[in-house]
Protein backbone atom coordinates (compact mmCIF):
# COMPACT_ATOMS: atom_id res chain seq x y z
CA UNK A 1 0.00 0.00 0.00
CA UNK A 2 1.17 3.18 -1.16
CA UNK A 3 1.76 5.94 1.78
CA UNK A 4 -0.75 9.01 1.30
CA UNK A 5 0.86 12.07 0.63
CA UNK A 6 1.08 14.87 2.89
CA UNK A 7 0.20 18.41 1.97
CA UNK A 8 3.38 20.06 1.75
CA UNK A 9 4.83 16.71 -0.89
CA UNK A 10 2.06 16.94 -2.81
CA UNK A 11 1.97 20.66 -3.71
CA UNK A 12 5.61 20.53 -4.35
CA UNK A 13 4.88 17.49 -7.06
CA UNK A 14 1.57 19.21 -8.69
CA UNK A 15 3.17 22.60 -8.82
CA UNK A 16 7.15 22.42 -8.44
CA UNK A 17 9.88 24.26 -10.07
CA UNK A 18 13.62 23.64 -10.41
CA UNK A 19 13.74 24.39 -6.35
CA UNK A 20 10.78 23.84 -4.72
CA UNK A 21 11.85 20.95 -3.15
CA UNK A 22 13.77 22.99 -0.98
CA UNK A 23 10.73 23.82 0.91
CA UNK A 24 10.32 20.16 1.92
CA UNK A 25 13.65 20.56 3.97
CA UNK A 26 12.36 20.27 7.90
CA UNK A 27 15.18 23.44 8.53
CA UNK A 28 12.70 25.56 6.75
CA UNK A 29 9.41 27.02 7.74
CA UNK A 30 6.42 27.43 5.37
CA UNK A 31 4.19 30.20 5.47
CA UNK A 32 0.36 29.08 4.43
CA UNK A 33 -2.58 31.33 4.07
CA UNK A 34 -6.13 29.92 4.21
CA UNK A 35 -7.04 30.99 1.13
CA UNK A 36 -4.67 29.56 -1.33
CA UNK A 37 -3.94 26.11 -1.51
CA UNK A 38 -0.38 26.61 -1.84
CA UNK A 39 2.58 26.88 0.67
CA UNK A 40 6.14 29.14 0.74
CA UNK A 41 9.09 27.68 2.18
CA UNK A 42 11.57 30.17 3.84
CA UNK A 43 14.67 30.22 6.13
CA UNK A 44 14.99 33.61 8.63
CA UNK A 45 18.51 34.95 8.31
CA UNK A 46 19.19 37.96 10.36
CA UNK A 47 15.84 39.23 10.11
CA UNK A 48 15.48 38.70 6.99
CA UNK A 49 12.96 35.63 5.01
CA UNK A 50 14.98 33.79 2.12
CA UNK A 51 12.90 32.07 -0.03
CA UNK A 52 13.79 29.32 -2.68
CA UNK A 53 11.70 29.35 -5.81
CA UNK A 54 8.90 30.87 -7.19
CA UNK A 55 5.73 30.55 -4.05
CA UNK A 56 4.55 26.87 -4.26
CA UNK A 57 1.08 27.01 -5.81
CA UNK A 58 -1.13 27.25 -9.00
CA UNK A 59 0.37 29.93 -11.32
CA UNK A 60 -2.48 31.99 -11.61
CA UNK A 61 -2.05 32.50 -7.62
CA UNK A 62 1.61 32.59 -7.15
CA UNK A 63 1.09 36.80 -7.12
CA UNK A 64 -1.67 36.30 -4.18
CA UNK A 65 0.57 34.29 -1.99
CA UNK A 66 3.54 36.36 -2.65
CA UNK A 67 1.47 39.62 -1.26
CA UNK A 68 0.30 37.61 1.67
CA UNK A 69 3.77 36.89 2.31
CA UNK A 70 5.08 39.92 2.04
CA UNK A 71 2.42 41.40 4.40
CA UNK A 72 3.63 38.76 6.72
CA UNK A 73 7.02 39.72 6.73
CA UNK A 74 6.11 43.09 7.33
CA UNK A 75 4.14 42.77 10.47
CA UNK A 76 6.93 40.66 11.80
CA UNK A 77 9.43 43.27 11.14
CA UNK A 78 11.62 41.13 8.85
CA UNK A 79 12.84 41.81 4.69
CA UNK A 80 12.46 39.01 2.47
CA UNK A 81 13.96 38.06 -0.70
CA UNK A 82 13.75 35.06 -3.05
CA UNK A 83 16.29 33.35 -5.35
CA UNK A 84 15.59 31.37 -8.27
CA UNK A 85 12.46 32.70 -8.99
CA UNK A 86 10.81 32.28 -12.83
CA UNK A 87 9.49 35.10 -15.22
CA UNK A 88 6.16 34.35 -13.07
CA UNK A 89 7.59 36.42 -10.68
CA UNK A 90 7.81 39.45 -12.76
CA UNK A 91 4.75 41.46 -12.84
CA UNK A 92 4.82 40.94 -8.79
CA UNK A 93 8.07 42.22 -8.71
CA UNK A 94 7.55 45.46 -10.67
CA UNK A 95 3.95 45.94 -9.54
CA UNK A 96 5.72 45.88 -5.75
CA UNK A 97 8.88 47.86 -6.57
CA UNK A 98 10.94 45.18 -6.15
CA UNK A 99 14.50 44.89 -7.56
CA UNK A 100 14.74 41.83 -9.88
CA UNK A 101 18.26 40.08 -11.20
CA UNK A 102 18.38 37.55 -13.39
CA UNK A 103 21.26 35.41 -12.27
CA UNK A 104 20.65 32.07 -13.78
CA UNK A 105 19.13 30.14 -16.15
CA UNK A 106 16.93 26.64 -16.36
CA UNK A 107 18.45 24.57 -18.40
CA UNK A 108 15.86 21.79 -20.69
CA UNK A 109 17.00 18.90 -22.61
CA UNK A 110 15.00 16.65 -24.72
CA UNK A 111 15.67 12.86 -23.77
CA UNK A 112 14.96 11.89 -27.58
CA UNK A 113 17.49 14.03 -29.03
CA UNK A 114 20.77 11.10 -27.37
CA UNK A 115 23.73 13.08 -27.05
CA UNK A 116 25.88 10.08 -28.10
CA UNK A 117 24.68 9.79 -31.37
CA UNK A 118 26.40 11.43 -34.30
CA UNK A 119 29.44 13.29 -34.77
CA UNK A 120 28.38 15.56 -32.12
CA UNK A 121 28.42 12.89 -29.78
CA UNK A 122 31.62 10.93 -30.91
CA UNK A 123 33.52 12.04 -27.59
CA UNK A 124 31.14 11.69 -24.80
CA UNK A 125 30.62 8.09 -26.86
CA UNK A 126 34.21 7.46 -26.49
CA UNK A 127 34.56 8.61 -22.94
CA UNK A 128 31.55 6.66 -22.28
CA UNK A 129 32.35 3.23 -23.75
CA UNK A 130 35.66 3.29 -22.03
CA UNK A 131 33.94 3.86 -18.82
CA UNK A 132 31.49 0.69 -19.27
CA UNK A 133 34.64 -1.41 -20.13
CA UNK A 134 35.96 -0.78 -16.09
CA UNK A 135 33.29 -2.46 -15.23
CA UNK A 136 30.92 0.34 -14.73
CA UNK A 137 27.08 0.03 -14.53
CA UNK A 138 24.44 1.95 -13.86
CA UNK A 139 20.55 0.92 -12.78
CA UNK A 140 17.26 2.54 -11.92
CA UNK A 141 16.81 1.78 -8.23
CA UNK A 142 13.35 1.31 -6.95
CA UNK A 143 13.69 3.25 -3.72
CA UNK A 144 10.20 4.32 -3.40
CA UNK A 145 8.47 0.43 -3.84
CA UNK A 146 11.92 -1.93 -2.94
CA UNK A 147 13.97 -0.12 -0.77
CA UNK A 148 17.31 -1.65 0.48
CA UNK A 149 18.81 -0.81 3.86
CA UNK A 150 22.43 -2.38 2.39
CA UNK A 151 22.05 0.27 -1.22
CA UNK A 152 21.06 3.25 0.29
CA UNK A 153 24.14 2.87 3.24
CA UNK A 154 26.45 2.49 0.53
CA UNK A 155 25.03 6.07 -1.51
CA UNK A 156 25.20 7.62 1.74
CA UNK A 157 28.84 6.88 2.49
CA UNK A 158 29.42 7.61 -0.93
CA UNK A 159 27.73 11.00 -1.03
CA UNK A 160 29.83 11.82 2.34
CA UNK A 161 32.91 10.91 0.53
CA UNK A 162 31.81 13.31 -2.63
CA UNK A 163 31.07 15.83 0.11
CA UNK A 164 34.43 15.64 1.97
CA UNK A 165 36.37 15.51 -1.53
CA UNK A 166 35.08 19.04 -2.61
CA UNK A 167 37.91 22.26 -2.39
CA UNK A 168 37.75 25.65 -2.61
CA UNK A 169 34.91 27.76 -2.59
CA UNK A 170 31.12 26.36 -1.96
CA UNK A 171 27.83 27.85 -3.01
CA UNK A 172 24.98 24.61 -3.50
CA UNK A 173 21.37 24.92 -2.09
CA UNK A 174 20.99 22.31 0.38
CA UNK A 175 22.59 19.50 1.91
CA UNK A 176 21.54 16.45 -0.03
CA UNK A 177 18.31 14.53 1.46
CA UNK A 178 19.11 11.49 -0.08
CA UNK A 179 15.50 9.15 0.42
CA UNK A 180 13.44 11.93 1.80
CA UNK A 181 9.74 12.21 0.40
CA UNK A 182 10.04 9.32 -1.86
CA UNK A 183 7.14 9.54 -3.87
CA UNK A 184 7.48 11.41 -6.88
CA UNK A 185 11.51 10.79 -6.78
CA UNK A 186 13.41 8.55 -8.79
CA UNK A 187 17.42 7.54 -8.34
CA UNK A 188 19.95 5.89 -10.57
CA UNK A 189 22.99 4.07 -8.92
CA UNK A 190 26.34 3.54 -10.68
CA UNK A 191 28.40 0.44 -9.12
CA UNK A 192 31.89 -0.69 -10.15
CA UNK A 193 33.22 -3.97 -8.63
CA UNK A 194 30.49 -4.50 -6.66
CA UNK A 195 29.81 -1.30 -4.89
CA UNK A 196 28.12 2.19 -5.34
CA UNK A 197 30.37 4.90 -6.56
CA UNK A 198 27.56 7.72 -7.83
CA UNK A 199 23.78 8.67 -7.61
CA UNK A 200 21.29 10.28 -9.56
CA UNK A 201 18.63 11.93 -8.31
CA UNK A 202 15.18 12.89 -10.36
CA UNK A 203 12.21 14.66 -8.80
CA UNK A 204 8.48 14.85 -10.57
CA UNK A 205 7.77 18.73 -11.19
CA UNK A 206 5.25 20.97 -12.74
CA UNK A 207 7.03 23.64 -14.92
CA UNK A 208 7.93 24.49 -18.13
CA UNK A 209 6.06 21.10 -19.79
CA UNK A 210 9.26 19.16 -18.30
CA UNK A 211 8.06 16.01 -16.61
CA UNK A 212 11.46 15.97 -14.53
CA UNK A 213 13.83 17.32 -13.25
CA UNK A 214 17.42 16.00 -12.39
CA UNK A 215 18.58 17.62 -8.87
CA UNK A 216 21.58 15.76 -8.13
CA UNK A 217 24.32 13.89 -9.73
CA UNK A 218 27.38 12.91 -7.86
CA UNK A 219 29.97 10.62 -7.08
CA UNK A 220 33.16 8.72 -5.65
CA UNK A 221 36.63 10.31 -5.94
CA UNK A 222 37.63 6.87 -6.76
CA UNK A 223 35.11 6.42 -8.89
CA UNK A 224 36.10 5.92 -12.95
CA UNK A 225 35.93 9.04 -14.67
CA UNK A 226 32.52 10.54 -16.42
CA UNK A 227 30.29 8.06 -14.01
CA UNK A 228 28.40 11.29 -13.48
CA UNK A 229 28.26 11.37 -17.25
CA UNK A 230 26.95 7.82 -17.36
CA UNK A 231 23.97 8.83 -14.86
CA UNK A 232 22.40 11.11 -16.93
CA UNK A 233 22.51 9.22 -19.79
CA UNK A 234 21.33 6.37 -18.62
CA UNK A 235 18.33 8.75 -17.22
CA UNK A 236 17.92 9.98 -20.27
CA UNK A 237 17.76 7.16 -21.89
CA UNK A 238 15.04 5.78 -19.35
CA UNK A 239 12.92 8.79 -20.03
CA UNK A 240 13.34 8.02 -24.09
CA UNK A 241 11.80 4.71 -23.95
CA UNK A 242 8.98 6.71 -21.85
CA UNK A 243 8.25 8.82 -24.61
CA UNK A 244 9.59 12.04 -22.32
CA UNK A 245 9.80 15.47 -24.37
CA UNK A 246 11.75 17.52 -22.18
CA UNK A 247 13.69 17.34 -19.11
CA UNK A 248 15.34 19.86 -16.45
CA UNK A 249 19.00 19.80 -16.12
CA UNK A 250 18.66 22.02 -13.56
CA UNK A 251 19.81 25.71 -12.76
CA UNK A 252 22.78 26.95 -14.38
CA UNK A 253 24.29 30.15 -13.26
CA UNK A 254 25.35 33.30 -15.84
CA UNK A 255 28.98 34.42 -16.86
CA UNK A 256 27.51 37.60 -15.91
CA UNK A 257 24.16 39.58 -14.73
CA UNK A 258 20.95 39.48 -17.02
CA UNK A 259 18.80 41.69 -16.88
CA UNK A 260 18.20 43.96 -14.23
CA UNK A 261 14.99 45.72 -13.39
CA UNK A 262 13.72 48.25 -10.03
CA UNK A 263 17.15 49.42 -8.65
CA UNK A 264 19.32 52.86 -8.75
CA UNK A 265 22.34 53.16 -11.27
CA UNK A 266 24.61 52.86 -8.49
CA UNK A 267 23.14 49.62 -7.12
CA UNK A 268 23.08 48.22 -10.69
CA UNK A 269 26.70 49.16 -11.07
CA UNK A 270 27.93 47.56 -8.01
CA UNK A 271 25.95 43.92 -8.61
CA UNK A 272 27.37 43.42 -11.66
CA UNK A 273 31.26 43.72 -10.42
CA UNK A 274 29.91 41.80 -7.73
CA UNK A 275 28.68 38.99 -9.53
CA UNK A 276 31.79 39.03 -11.97
CA UNK A 277 34.56 38.55 -9.04
CA UNK A 278 32.01 36.40 -7.75
CA UNK A 279 31.88 34.48 -11.14
CA UNK A 280 35.07 34.14 -11.71
CA UNK A 281 36.37 33.22 -8.53
CA UNK A 282 33.62 30.24 -8.40
CA UNK A 283 34.08 29.46 -12.12
CA UNK A 284 30.22 29.74 -12.99
CA UNK A 285 30.95 29.53 -16.83
CA UNK A 286 32.34 26.07 -16.05
CA UNK A 287 29.05 24.84 -14.45
CA UNK A 288 26.66 25.47 -16.85
CA UNK A 289 29.25 24.40 -19.95
CA UNK A 290 29.40 20.99 -18.55
CA UNK A 291 25.68 20.38 -19.47
CA UNK A 292 26.23 21.11 -23.18
CA UNK A 293 27.37 18.14 -24.21
CA UNK A 294 23.74 16.98 -23.26
CA UNK A 295 22.26 18.77 -26.04
CA UNK A 296 20.38 21.97 -24.61
CA UNK A 297 17.02 22.88 -26.04
CA UNK A 298 16.14 25.63 -24.10
CA UNK A 299 17.02 28.01 -21.18
CA UNK A 300 13.93 30.10 -19.29
CA UNK A 301 15.27 32.73 -17.21
CA UNK A 302 16.09 32.86 -13.30
CA UNK A 303 15.75 35.78 -11.43
CA UNK A 304 16.87 37.22 -7.55
CA UNK A 305 14.12 39.04 -5.96
CA UNK A 306 15.21 41.86 -3.37
CA UNK A 307 12.26 43.55 -1.17
CA UNK A 308 13.88 47.03 -1.51
CA UNK A 309 15.40 48.92 -4.33
CA UNK A 310 18.73 49.62 -2.45
CA UNK A 311 19.90 46.28 -1.25
CA UNK A 312 21.54 46.40 2.26
CA UNK A 313 24.38 44.69 3.24
CA UNK A 314 21.68 42.34 5.54
CA UNK A 315 20.34 41.15 2.85
CA UNK A 316 23.30 40.35 0.86
CA UNK A 317 24.52 38.10 3.81
CA UNK A 318 21.51 36.14 4.27
CA UNK A 319 21.71 35.60 0.60
CA UNK A 320 25.43 34.28 1.06
CA UNK A 321 23.88 32.01 3.90
CA UNK A 322 20.66 30.76 2.35
CA UNK A 323 22.88 29.50 -0.77
CA UNK A 324 25.40 27.86 1.73
CA UNK A 325 28.65 30.22 0.66
CA UNK A 326 32.07 28.61 2.15
CA UNK A 327 34.95 27.81 1.95
CA UNK A 328 36.53 24.51 2.05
Amino acid sequence: MTNPLSPAVELVRRYGGPVSHAALNPSLSLFRTPNIDGIIGYQLVHRCAVVQGDPVCASEYKTELAEAFASYCTNNGWNFLYTSVTEDMHTYAMKGGHAMMEFAALLIADPQDDPELGHQGHHLRQHLNNTRRSGMSVREYLGETSPNVQVEAQVAETCEQWLKARHGLQMYLDHPRLFDDRVGRRWFIAEHNGRVVGMLSMLKIGCFECDYLINHVFSSPVAPLYTNELLIVTALQALRKEDIKAVCLGVGPLEMLGQIEGTDSFTEFLSRRLYQLASRILNLKGRTECWDKFHITGKEPMYLVFQSSRISLREIIALFRALNFSIT
